[in-house]
C-alpha cells in the first residue's frame, strides 16, 4: 500500500500534503562523536532526512552504553522539526528511539481499499492521478475502517568509541545488525534480520533510501523468508532503512507497523 501521512497540525490548512509521502525519522548531527552532548533531529519528511514539519512533543528513549534507559521530553520550538541535545557523558554507543503513531481511515473503491480523507473535491487532483479518494467520488461514502499506523524510529550515536547494542524490543518490528550499525562502509555487505514481535518475519519489505530521496526513490531489497538480508550502500552518506510489512489493495486493512533507522555509511575502506 502507498504510505501517506498528514501531520495534524497541517490538516486543516495543506489538503496538497496528502499526496506526498511524509514519514517521521529521528538523526544524531553526528554519529561518531568525542562530544559531551550533540543535538538530535526528529521531523516528518517527504525527502530522506531533510526535515520538513515538528513531531508533536515526542518522548525520546535512550538506552546508555552501559544499558541503563532515560527519557527525553522534548517541546516544540521550531515548525520544521524537533530539536534536542543528547547529553554523552561515558563513552560507547547511545541508541534513540520513540514511537510515532496516527490514525488512518480507508474505504473500498472499485473492489480496493484505498485511504480515505475527508476533504473537497477542489483541493485534489482528478481521481486518476491519486491512490486515494473522498466524498466526492461516492454516490454514497462507505463507513470506514479506522486503523492506525505505528512507525518506530531509532539511531545510535557513538562517543569515542562503539559498544555493542541491542534491538529495540519496544517496537513490533526489530531490525538486529551483524556489523555495529556506526562501523558500516560504502560498498561493503551488512547483514541484517528483521523480526516481528521477536519472531521470524517472512513478510518483511526492507527499503533504503539515500537523504533527499523520496519514498518513490527508494531501493526495495530482498528479503529471505528466515527475515534476513544483505544491505549494500553504494555511497558514504546519511541513510534511511525501513522495515515494513506488505500490504494488498484487495486486503482488509489493519494496523501497520514500521521501524525507520537512519544510518551514517563511512566512506569505502582501504583495510
Amino acid at each position: 500500500m502507498k504510505k501517506y501521512i498528514i501531520p495534524s497540525l497541517l490538516f486543516s490548512s495543506l489538503f496538497c500534503t496528502v499526496a506526498q509521502a511524509h514519514e517521521p525519522y529521528v538523526a544524531p548531527l553526528s554519529y561518531l562523536t568525542a562530544n559531551t552532548q550533540i543535538p538530535v533531529i526528529s521531523a516528518y519528511a517527504e525527502q530522506a532526512l531533510n526535515t520538513e514539519y515538528v513531531l508533536k512533543q515526542p518522548s525520546f528513549t535512550i538506552i546508555q552504553p552501559n544499558n541503563t534507559k532515560s527519557e527525553i521530553q522534548t517541546a516544540e520550538h521550531l515548525k520544521s522539526a524537533t530539536v534536542f541535545d543528547l547529553p554523552l557523558k561515558d563513552s560507547g554507543t547511545y541508541q534513540i528511539s520513540t514511537q510515532i503513531s496516527y490514525p488512518l481511515k480507508y474505504v473500498q473503491h472499485n473492489k480496493e481499499w484505498k485511504m480515505f480523507f475527508d476533504m473537497p473535491a477542489d483541493q485534489a487532483t482528478p481521481i486518476a492521478e491519486r491512490d486515494y479518494v473522498i466524498p466526492s467520488d461516492f454516490k454514497k461514502v462507505p463507513v470506514p475502517v479506522e486503523i492506525s499506523r505505528e512507525w518506530s524510529i531509532q539511531s545510535f550515536v557513538s562517543k569515542d568509541k562503539t559498544s555493542p547494542v541491542t534491538g529495540i524490543t519496544t517496537s513490533p518490528i526489530q531490525v538486529e545488525f551483524k556489523t555495529h550499525p556506526n562501523s558500516i562502509y560504502a560498498q561493503q555487505p551488512v547483514q541484517i534480520t528483521i523480526k516481528k514481535s521477536g519472531q521470524t518475519f517472512k513478510n518483511a519489505e526492507l527499503l533504503i533510501r539515500a537523504q533527499g530521496q523520496t519514498d518513490k526513490q527508494a531501493q526495495k531489497v530482498t528479503v529471505n523468508p528466515d527475515g534476513s538480508a544483505t544491505l549494500t550502500f553504494p555511497h558514504a552518506g546519511q541513510y534511511l532503512i525501513e522495515a515494513g510489512e506488505t500490504f494488498g489493495t484487495k486486503t482488509k486493512p489493519i494496523n501497520q507497523y514500521y521501524t525507520i533507522i537512519s544510518l551514517s555509511v563511512l566512506p569505502v575502506s582501504t583495510q
